[in-house]
């Protein structure tokens, strides 16, 4: 069984990933959970590269799909008028380049290929339940414009349907209250794009996580039933 959780940062995802995990394993199934950014496709083998290289980003800099320009700067001037570094320059082409929607929309298929292979080990091999924090809804998100939907749209079709894909619902500007991250406007560009994304998916289940108990339970009988029918 495939179960995945979607939607904007601060959300719930990592904090329901974690309970739904422990809950199972206290049923006697055995649970395996992978997230997105850290174990999945060329985001992931990049992101392992470039701490092993260079020990995260120049402070100062945003991270690949918050935005394609330097954050603003931190006290020690990262992006100010000083000549910038080899490596402020290597992460700025890392941005402008490898991160490129239109890139990441070639690499979507090799990642959906990478995955594959990762569920046939580890739910036809190991017999575990594969619990995603984040999935390719959320890439699909990443590379939208918010206007040209066709490729999205082909994307998503050629993507597993989890049997328990999750959204978890909250609003931009809840988003920001919780996490601080990033800016409303960025949020509600991207919550607009989960609202149009999410509907595709067939069998998804939308949750409105103001109330954690109340997520919780909901989620429990939704897994519960679904794992009755397999």
């Amino acid at each position: 069984m495939l179960i995945t959780f979607s939607g904007l940062d601060g959300a719930g995802k990592s904090t329901l990933t974690e309970w739904l995990k422990e809950t199972l394993e206290r049923q006697g199934r055995r649970v395996a959970v992978f997230h997105m950014n850290d174990h999945v496709g060329a985001y992931a083998y990049v992101r392992t590269l470039r701490n092993w290289l260079f020990g995260g980003p120049p402070r100062g800099f945003a991270a690949p799909g918050e935005t394609e320009t330097p954050a603003e700067p931190g006290p020690a001037g990262a992006t100010g008028g000083a000549r910038p570094s080899l490596r402020e320059r290597v992460w700025r082409l890392r941005i402008a380049i490898v991160w490129s929607k239109p890139l990441r929309r070639l690499l979507y298929t090799l990642d959906l290929l990478v995955f594959w292979g990762y569920r046939l080990y580890l739910e036809k091999g190991k017999r575990q339940i594969l619990i995603m924090d984040r999935y390719f809804y959320d890439t699909l998100v990443d590379v939208s414009d918010g206007r040209n939907w066709f490729w999205i749209r082909v994307l998503q079709r050629i993507t597993p349907t989890p049997e328990v894909p999750v959204f978890l619902d909250i609003g931009p500007e809840e988003s920001f209250r919780r996490k601080g991250e990033y800016s409303v406007p960025y949020l509600r560009k991207r919550w607009h794009a989960y609202k149009t994304v999410f509907p595709w998916v067939r069998s998804g289940v939308t949750l409105a996580n103001g109330d954690l108990n109340d997520a919780k339970a909901v989620l429990q009988r939704v897994v519960m039933e679904r794992l009755g029918t397999r």
